[in-house]
């Protein structure tokens, strides 16, 4: 039998129910030896000992060369785990204790040798990635209950350790309850599970009783990097499941990220333009819902990519989603207050009924799911330059968003599915104006007819005297679809109120960001995120607004640099929650989930939207920061005019793509849309 896994979390967030106090020391406990702990803490948190460490678990497995063994030997002989991640599914992790850290190391390394033998053949080596955890402090505690739910932010920057009388011992190490998809956030950790991890790590471990005394620890933990041919890789510092340091947001990395987030998306288009909605990267499985709203949404997040990369299989990909789309819309005739039946632009409506189907009981109809195709056909025009394939399709979505608008402005949220019905829900969208508004003035810009301008100013108008008419920064709700339809509309208009109301939006968001600074220096993964615990796509969207201001302030000639440091800041902790080469280490199919970006710090699932939000959000801010350099990139107001005056931009030189995609090809081969001939 194996010594299993990094499959074992759960027990983590089991157990901060009852009593605590300072955990006692010695080989048996999770400890280890006491003593030194700033010492230890800043050796661990340094790259070179984290190396040096490294290094000695590969001698110790891989008969490779001895470092010098001085630094570590200093320090004293904490608990040290040692985990290698084989090609899937095969984890294997063991544990040790010395005199010293050096030996503890030792220790770990060479159980887990004697442990798997043979499937740690150094011969392999290349396809193993190894993980060290160092334990730095622990604490008693006990555990009752059939769950025990923790606070979020502690979730995963803790393992468990347990004892029983006879000796016994297993563990769950910090980045294992994430890594096993353990935590549920609305009920915590399941004793059930958490036994069965315990139990599967090792299985001399009995029954539990009811209520058992366990010891919470927390470690600095390290994982080889992902670079082939490195004899040894180097290593970087793991927090909860992602990196530890911030990646720095420069417009190179942003660009790499970008393109590594659209080859994730293209693969998870099948040939009949279905995009894959939900992948549960700890599961290895897909979910069967599916959102068409957001399908459109992701369609134009690529077609942005496309523009600036000029990949051909990148549209090749969308236009294929953009005939999924279109196959599940509906039309008919309609009017509105301000699209009476003789206005010469009546004519058909086109619009989107949710994916539960036409003839569902309750079928929805939602303004924003117009909105957003309306978006992606304006995209897909200013990519290509080709005004005519959807011209038809895009006034039919207009015509849909303009007979939903009432007589002060406001949008129907969830029009009705037949013309002069009811609407299909009472429930109200904060996004859905925006995106509607955002569809109809960048159409505009290619099909100028001025009810487009009109209904977008009068929605605008609704929102900003209307909704949020008197509410401040700590009122004001994110609003980036707004947020991008009002730099268009400046662009149109030079309305000094579009300019002001984007700025009020800004403050907000850097209200909602001061939120978290209370617990930066805990919690350093909270820097830069929004939410308790923070998510990826809030953080997305915020970027996605603040971009879109720094367009709006560009033409405005205002200077906003508190703007760009915002978001700046927001990127980079967006930039936790992608996998990159190095967070690869862990899964069960990376070829599925490499360049995907996950919900956030504690949810592990990728979704199309959280790609498609995060890659936008990315791609706005590197054409900010080229623009600073004297480089003008495709987006933003006034590039479709530029566009279809005749202005090209050439992409990215064949061999920089390839770079780029270096990773990608390694990962996951080519996608059916790099297959297709041109």
């Amino acid at each position: 039998m194996r010594r299993t896994l990094a499959a074992l979390p759960l027990l983590s967030a089991l157990l901060l129910v009852t009593c605590g106090g300072k955990a006692p020391s010695g080989p048996g406990t999770a400890l280890g030896a006491a003593g030194q702990d700033e010492a230890l803490q800043t050796a661990l948190a340094d790259p070179e000992v984290a190396a040096t460490a490294m290094a000695l678990v590969r001698h110790t497995l891989y008969d490779e060369a001895a470092p010098g063994r001085d630094a570590l030997a200093a320090l004293p002989g904490r608990r040290a785990f040692v985990c290698a991640y084989q090609d899937r599914p095969t984890i294997l992790c063991d544990t040790g204790t010395g005199d010293d850290l050096a030996a503890s190391i030792e220790a770990a390394a060479g159980a887990l040798k004697s442990a798997a033998g043979r499937q740690l053949d150094p011969a392999d080596r290349a396809s193993i990635r190894l993980k060290l955890d160092v334990v730095t402090s622990a604490e008693s505690k006990s555990f009752k209950g059939s769950h025990d739910k923790p606070k979020a932010r502690r979730v995963a920057t803790y393992g468990y350790f347990v004892r029983t009388d006879k000796g016994h011992i297993s563990y769950l190490l910090p980045s294992e309850l994430l890594e096993n998809d353990l935590y549920n956030k609305k009920k915590g950790f399941s004793r059930e599970k958490v036994f069965k991890r315990l139990k599967k790590r090792n299985g001399k471990v009995d029954a539990l009783p009811e209520k058992f005394d366990y010891e919470e620890f927390q470690t600095v933990a390290w994982v080889e990097k992902d670079e082939p041919g490195a004899t040894p890789p180097g290593v970087f510092r793991l927090y909860r499941l992602h990196p530890y340091e911030f990646a720095d947001a420069t417009p190179d990395e942003l660009l790499q990220r970008m393109v590594w987030a659209a080859d994730y998306l293209i693969s998870s288009i099948d040939e009949d333009g279905k995009i894959r909605y939900r992948y549960r990267v700890a599961r290895d499985k897909d979910s069967s819902s599916y959102n068409l709203l957001r399908h459109g949404g992701t369609t134009y997040s690529i077609l942005q990519v496309y523009d600036r990369t000029r990949y051909e299989p990148y549209l090749r990909a969308s236009v294929q989603a953009m005939h999924y789309l279109f196959e599940r819309c509906d039309s008919d005739d309609r009017t509105g207050p301000y699209l009476p039946s003789d206005h010469p632009d009546f004519g058909d409506s086109l619009y989107i009924v949710s994916p539960n189907g036409k003839d569902s009981p309750n079928p929805l109809v939602k303004l924003g799911g117009a909105g957003l195709a309306l978006v992606m056909i304006d995209q897909y025009v200013e990519a290509t330059g080709d005004t005519e394939t959807y011209r038809e399709q895009a006034r039919g979505l207009a015509r849909f968003i303009v007979a939903s608008q009432k007589e002060d402005g406001e949008f129907i949220y969830y029009p009705s599915r037949f013309p002069g019905g009811p609407p299909t829900s009472t429930d109200d969208s904060p996004y859905y104006p925006g995106e509607a508004i955002l569809g109809l003035i960048r159409l505009y810009s290619w099909d100028p007819n001025p009810l487009w301008k009109d209904t977008a100013v009068r929605g605008a108008d609704w929102l900003i005297d209307t909704r949020d008419a008197g509410k401040g920064a700590s009122s004001l709700a994110n609003d980036h679809w707004l947020m991008l339809g009002l730099s268009y509309l400046y662009l149109y208009t030079e309305d000094p109120r579009y300019l002001d109301h984007s700025l009020a939006l800004c403050r907000a968001v850097e209200h909602q960001y001061e939120k978290n600074r209370k617990y930066w220096d805990e919690f350093p993964d909270y820097q830069g995120g929004y939410y308790n615990p923070p998510r990826s796509t809030p953080a997305a969207t915020r970027g996605e607004g603040l971009g879109a201001v720094l367009e709006t302030c560009h033409l405005a000639n205002r200077e906003c640099g508190w703007i760009e440091h915002l978001l700046v800041e927001t990127l980079r902790h967006e930039m936790l929650s992608q996998y990159d080469p190095d967070m690869s280490f862990w899964m069960k199919d990376p070829a599925r989930a490499f360049g995907g970006w996950n919900g956030g710090l504690l949810d592990m699932d990728v979704r199309n939207d959280f790609v498609q939000h995060n890659m936008s959000s990315a791609l706005g801010l590197e054409r900010h920061l080229r623009r600073a350099d004297g480089v003008a990139l495709p987006g933003g107001p006034g590039w479709m005019e530029k566009r279809l005056a005749g202005t090209d931009f050439p992409g990215i030189p064949a061999d920089e793509l390839a770079t780029l995609r270096e990773a990608t090809v390694r990962y996951r081969g080519p996608s059916i849309w790099e297959a297709q001939a041109p």
